[in-house]
């Protein structure tokens, strides 16, 4: 199998100058069109392809016609890229999920005509968590679909007082992490994967706090402690192991913490290029897990794109 870097970016500047155009927001993005050190990264780790998608920088506006012209302008200039740069990148599509029917048919669009690997989220969409009923129309489609979504950080990571003085700092460190494990538990707790069981939901970062916070959460369910109410705690526990995570975060702690959680046969390859570095990951892979379980890890994104996994 080959390697894949399920985690990268593609940010350039004409991105940021329609992004800002079509919200009236600030998007100052500069990532180069000149893909030779990304790829240079690739081949000194022995990584054969890498799949780009917009991460933290998602159409997500309230005003319907802007979304769905973001959406489509990023998911062009991706499928341009990967033209160009054939064999050796792919792409997650984005969709401006704020507006279920046209994410839906913009998610359609990527997988069938642009050809790409599966659809990237954020871990919110214009304020709302994705677990709200109003996205039912995706993820319904997603899991007729048996498709890949991505979930990453960053749409709405001030997740606490002070974050966003320190929006660049704060933010990433703390507040991603937590908006991730808030997603997801969310998602569990709302029955999302019980009800949609045929989507690979891949989880970027190592799962953010999630992983760290498994057990208490855990315990926490078991004695009914959320809410002061019953939860099924097999059940949203259940639907966490069946996640996959990846590992562009990884470290020491959060190692552990996927091997404490019974994760380790759900991580797969994930550098967070161009900000991380394919070579640096898979160099801390190997020094923290056991040989055979990082080869396990390298192998996994190829397998999970190619729905050879369960």
């Amino acid at each position: 199998m080959p390697t894949i870097d399920v985690h990268a970016h593609h940010l350039p500047t004409v991105l940021g100058e329609r992004f800002t155009q079509l919200s009236a927001r600030p998007y100052p993005l500069r990532h180069s069109e000149d893909q030779s050190r990304r790829l240079a990264d690739l081949d000194q780790a022995g990584v054969e392809q890498q799949v780009l998608s917009l991460g933290a920088v998602q159409p997500y506006w309230p005003e319907r016609g802007a979304a769905v012209a973001g959406a489509r302008f990023a998911n062009d200039l991706y499928a341009r890229t990967v033209a160009d740069h054939f064999g050796r990148l792919r792409a997650f599509g984005a969709v401006p999920l704020p507006h279920p029917d046209d994410a839906v048919a913009e998610a359609i669009r990527c997988l069938d005509e642009l050809g790409f690997d599966g659809i990237g989220l954020g871990c919110s969409a214009d304020g709302l968590p994705l677990d709200q009923p109003r996205f039912d129309p995706f993820w319904a489609e997603m899991d007729a679909r048996a498709a890949l979504v991505y979930l990453h950080p960053g749409v709405a990571n001030n997740a606490g007082v002070g974050v966003s003085d320190y929006p660049m700092l704060l933010g990433p460190v703390f507040g991603s992490p937590a908006e991730q494990a808030i997603a997801v538990a969310r998602l569990a707790l709302a029955g999302m994967m019980t009800r949609f069981p045929r989507i690979r939901l891949v989880v970027a970062g190592m799962g953010g706090s999630l992983l760290v916070a498994r057990g208490k959460l855990a315990d926490s369910l078991e004695r009914g402690a959320l809410h002061n109410s019953s939860f099924d705690a097999p059940g949203v526990l259940g639907q966490l192991d069946g996640l996959w995570f990846d590992t562009s975060s990884i470290d020491p702690v959060l190692a552990l913490a996927a091997r404490q959680a019974g994760a380790n046969d759900r991580l797969v390859f994930g550098s967070d290029a161009p900000w991380g570095s394919a070579t640096r990951v898979i160099t801390e892979l190997r020094s923290l897990l056991p040989s055979a379980e990082a080869d396990g890890v390298l192998a996994r994104g190829a397998e999970l794109l190619e729905k050879k996994v369960p």
